[in-house]
């Protein structure tokens, strides 16, 4: 049978391969294109198989906020280069995931997620197929979902910056459903979120330190040489004041709002003014920080 440009247009259409693979898959299946399309999908999963030790430190973050702003989602997707990360398939692919983690609570697990449906396909499936239409290693690293609770005034935000290449969520509350609606608070949480992009805190306040991260900054505050020989009482004052500095830099309403040309207002103090504006207690629930790649050990060049 005569395989026509069109046949393998179709077929590429359907499948996003490329035009010599749908070429072959039509001729070995004598132009059935449901048949070509189980080839090139058996296809993709063998070449999965293969590029799955490759490291993939680059990719997408996305993040997506609810019309209602009561819900936020953000995935984090690698693939081995940036220009493949620009593709419309794999830009597609990383859409689709968003929506199915602002969809259910459970799946900002990746092990959940990869077992859920895409079009009636397991996600760990069409990744898979993915790799073998794209020719790169991909991996869905990790999600994020903020939501308001039930009968809880506020509002979540998202930021995403350099196109993709850290993503921010932010979740604010405040009890006035006036003000929520109303401008300045969402202007409040643009900021927020562009300060939680650029002077990357790990928590909100300082109540929320892990007492173990806590303990090792004062372990490492310890050691330092200019506390050796002080009385165990001196050196505790000391350790408290320069814990100051590790607050002022990991949580977020210690932090100096990166806004001020001054350097010296805190984002408590921006919280406080936002409050006495709108005439009601303004307060970071939570927030989501991914920075794509991070943690990733890429391999030395040459």
């Amino acid at each position: 049978m005569e395989i026509t440009a069109t046949m393998v247009r179709d077929l590429r259409d359907k499948t996003g391969a490329g035009i010599m693979e749908c070429k072959a898959a039509l001729a070995e299946t004598h132009g059935n294109i449901d048949a070509a399309i189980e080839t090139l999908r058996k296809r993709g999963l063998k070449t999965a198989e293969k590029k799955a030790g490759r490291t993939a430190a680059d990719g997408l973050v996305a993040a997506w906020v609810s019309p209602g702003r009561d819900v936020g989602a953000m995935v984090e997707v690698n693939c081995e280069t940036d220009f493949v990360a620009r593709t419309e398939k794999f830009v597609g692919l990383t859409q689709s995931l968003l929506s199915l983690v602002g969809a259910d609570p459970q799946v900002v697990d990746a092990a959940i997620l990869l077992d859920r449906k895409l079009d009636g396909v397991r996600v760990a499936d069409a990744v898979k197929e993915t790799i073998g239409s794209l020719g790169e290693n991909i991996i869905v690293r990790r999600a994020a979902r903020l939501a308001l609770p039930p009968g809880t005034p506020g509002l979540i935000t998202s930021y995403i910056h350099g196109g993709g290449k850290i993503g921010v969520l932010v979740q604010v509350h405040c009890p006035s459903e006036a003000a929520v609606a109303g401008e300045a608070l969402g202007r409040l949480a643009k900021d927020l979120a562009l300060q939680v992009c650029s002077a990357e805190p790990g928590y909100v306040t300082r109540e929320q330190v892990p007492a173990d991260i806590l303990e090792k900054e004062k372990e490492i505050l310890r050691a330092q040489p200019d506390l050796q020989g002080k009385p165990p009482a001196i050196q505790e004052k000391i350790i408290q004041g320069r814990l100051e500095k590790f607050y002022t830099e990991r949580c977020l309403v210690d932090q100096i709002f990166i806004r001020d040309p001054e350097g010296k207002q805190k984002i408590r103090d921006l919280l406080k003014a936002a409050a006495k504006e709108l005439g009601q207690p303004v307060t970071v629930a939570a927030f989501a920080r991914f920075r794509l790649g991070e943690g990733i050990a890429k391999p030395a060049a040459g």
